[in-house]
């Protein structure tokens, strides 16, 4: 469970950082 949830929460940091960087390259 707690495996589970550290790779929940580092998969959505990922995302998290793409988002950022894709919205500073679009603008």
């Amino acid at each position: 469970m707690i495996r589970t949830i550290r790779l929940l929460g580092l998969l959505l940091n990922a995302t998290s950082l793409r988002g950022r960087l894709v919205g500073e390259i679009e603008r």
